[in-house]
């Protein structure tokens, strides 16, 4: 009979609770979005940050949007499949590679975000424009700011392990 590392067992428990905060932390601003703004309403916050109500059916910046349902069928097998192997992963924690499954749990967070989006309306939800002097970033949501973050982790970790720390 195999004996559980308790402190382990709540490490993953802690980072499979992170992801799921997050996600119903995207959710719920998603479902603000889609409740109080029409699609395409733009409600500026500052001179350079407005909320605007759009529908991505694409990967990031709209890459494969509306290149039709093989386009979204591969965007949700993707996304599934990484999502699970970063349970997987999560599931198998290491020693020493804390910042590595923090940053995971941060993508999959966003990643089960995103996912639920395009399998609800076979689009994503984005609302966060930012913009400067007619230049627009392109509009994002919570989902993407954590997946974001959580790449962000992952190169850290890894700027950490080329440098031998």
């Amino acid at each position: 009979m195999a004996v559980v590392n308790s402190s382990r067992t709540r490490w993953v428990f802690f980072l499979i609770a992170l992801a799921v905060v997050l996600l119903i932390l995207d959710l719920l601003t998603k479902e603000l979005v889609l409740r109080h703004m029409a699609f395409g309403e733009a409600i500026g916050l500052t001179s350079f940050l407005r909320f605007v109500h759009i529908h991505n059916s694409g990967a990031a910046f709209g890459m494969l949007a509306n290149q039709g349902l093989w386009a979204q069928w591969f965007l949700i097998l993707t996304g599934c499949l990484v999502c699970v192997w970063i349970v997987w992963r999560l599931c198998h924690p290491r020693r020493g590679e804390e910042l590595f499954e923090i940053g995971l749990a941060l993508v999959l967070g966003g990643a089960l975000g995103n996912l639920t989006d395009r399998f609800r309306f076979g689009y994503v939800v984005d609302f966060i424009d930012f913009h400067y002097r007619g230049w627009h970033w392109p509009a994002f949501n919570l989902a993407d700011t954590v997946i974001t973050l959580g790449v962000i982790v992952l190169l850290i970790d890894l700027t950490r392990i080329f440098r031998g720390s």
